[in-house]
């Protein structure tokens, strides 16, 4: 049985995901049981997946608030980092509105006035938390709590990476940030604001299929009218007006937010539900259903700040090229998680490591990988695998039998090529079973004046202007041993 630092023993493992482990542990120093999140051990060596638990661990842990899940303590062991937290008996917002739909109009009040107390609480402290959503928003029997602070940030600093990407979900994603400035409060309190309006009415303001379609939504279409909410104060949908204004000098500031709603958060406007006639049909599930929350090690997405090398007009948002969604509502850890990885793009051709871990229980035989890619990449060659390709739709298989144990992994290799741009793949599944993902890339170089023909696919569109690439197939053959798959540049 392994006991980290001397005291915290792992008991069973509540998730894992592509990134990390969480686990259920008892302290034995303090005689109490807790949560245990460790990175995965092939990723525990590399220099920024360490430093931002690290830093999610300091963000958090300098904040003692009701609201927000409390982190114990940080430390290494064997070459492994791990962050000791707060053990949450409850489930996410985000499964709540999956399971029963919309809250009723008191709980959602409530719920985001204990988010905006512990953002007011988080921004008086200089820090701003960047991945405001219903995913990181836990519902227990003591109130909402925040979790997840990997990707917060102190206010003032530069709100891009050193790679010229934001950190965030696409969804929540307030528009000032994709032009790149200063991380602001303001940006908390916009997707406080989209917090609300979901929890109230079980969607977003606006209706968006796409990543560029969102973002776009986010910079120049006005949010649609809250629906009519029976019993809801009016004061409460004026406030969520204020959380979505375009202009951040505009939006309350999240202690105001806080207050306006805690004032119709007291006992003479929440109905007092009985045992025989509950207010919801959920139970509490206990934190097994957190733990897909506590392993979110990097945020909710990562998105290439870099304008379109393929001339595509607009902003930022259009050029985005590497996305990583909101997790799925409503369902714990998931079975098999991917991470892509984008390692070389040269901005006609590009490299990619995929990885595919089995996060179930059972070994995992005679596994079938598939995904799309979002624009007209092909495919070229892969390693270790046999490889497909009808369309956008990609079809990956083990050259031989490989199978995947439960908490290993499968490495692939794979390059491709393209002419108009290369938007990173979201979604993945094994065997029809969506997997977790987690996408991430460098900067595409800026490619030459000719286009190259050849046997690209389709672009971006859909509808009658589609390329009739669309209909195209390749196959292929995994090589192993090809010179340009090496690591040198990773």
């Amino acid at each position: 049985m392994t006991v980290l630092g001397g005291r915290y023993r792992l008991t069973t493992r509540l998730g894992a995901g592509g990134m990390a482990v969480v686990w259920r542990a008892y302290d034995e120093v303090l005689d109490r049981p807790v949560a245990v999140k460790v990175l995965a051990p092939r990723v525990a060596a590399d220099p920024s997946f360490r430093w931002r638990l690290r830093a999610e661990a300091q963000a958090a842990g300098k904040l003692c608030h009701p609201h927000i899940t409390g982190v114990y303590d940080y430390g290494e062991q064997d070459g492994a980092p791990y962050v000791v937290m707060e053990l949450i008996d409850g489930q996410s917002m985000a499964a709540s509105l999956d399971l029963d739909g919309p809250l009723p109009w008191p709980e959602a009040v409530k719920a985001c006035a204990e988010v905006a107390s512990a953002l007011a609480v988080a921004h008086a402290h200089g820090v701003v938390h960047r991945d405001v959503k219903p995913s990181n928003v836990m519902l227990t029997a003591g109130g909402a709590k925040v979790v997840d602070f990997g990707i917060s940030a102190l206010i003032g600093a530069s709100d891009v990476t050193p790679e010229g990407g934001l950190l965030g979900t696409p969804a929540y994603l307030a528009p000032e940030r994709m032009e790149g400035g200063q991380v602001s409060p303001a940006t908390d309190v916009y997707a406080l604001g989209l917090l609300l309006y979901r929890a109230l009415t079980g969607h977003l303001p606006w209706e968006a299929t796409t990543t560029t379609q969102m973002l776009r939504a986010h910079r120049y279409t006005d949010p649609g009218p809250l629906p009519p909410v029976e019993g809801l104060p009016e004061a409460v949908a004026l406030l969520c007006r204020r959380c979505l204004a375009k202009r951040p000098e505009t939006r309350p500031s999240s202690a105001e937010a806080a207050g306006v709603l805690a004032s119709f958060s007291t006992p003479s406007w929440i109905p007092v539900a009985t045992p025989a006639a509950p207010s919801r049909s959920r139970q509490w599930a206990g934190a097994v259903l957190a733990a897909a929350a506590l392993l979110a090690v990097t945020g909710g997405l990562w998105v290439n700040g870099n304008r379109s090398s393929s001339g595509t007009s607009g902003t930022g948002a259009a050029a985005a090229s590497v996305v990583l969604p909101e997790e799925p509502i409503g369902k714990p850890a998931k079975a098999c998680s991917v991470t892509y990885s984008l390692r070389r793009d040269s901005g006609r051709e590009f490299r990619a490591d995929l990885t595919l871990t089995n996060a179930g229980g059972q070994p995992v035989e005679g596994w079938r990988l598939t995904f799309a890619f979002p624009g007209d990449q092909r495919l070229t060659d892969a390693r270790r695998v046999d490889f497909a390709q009808s369309g956008r739709d990609v079809v990956l298989e083990p050259d031989h039998e490989q199978p995947i144990d439960a908490g290993e992994s499968f490495s692939v290799g794979v390059t491709g090529r393209y002419q108009k741009a290369n938007p990173l793949p979201t979604a993945f599944a094994v065997d029809g079973t969506e997997c977790e993902a987690l996408v991430s890339g460098a900067p595409p170089a800026t490619p030459g004046p000719t286009a190259r023909s050849g046997s690209g696919g389709s672009d971006d569109r859909s509808g009658p202007g589609a390329s009739s690439d669309d209909d195209s197939s390749g196959k292929g053959k995994g090589r192993s041993g090809h010179g340009d798959d090496d690591e040198e540049d990773d």
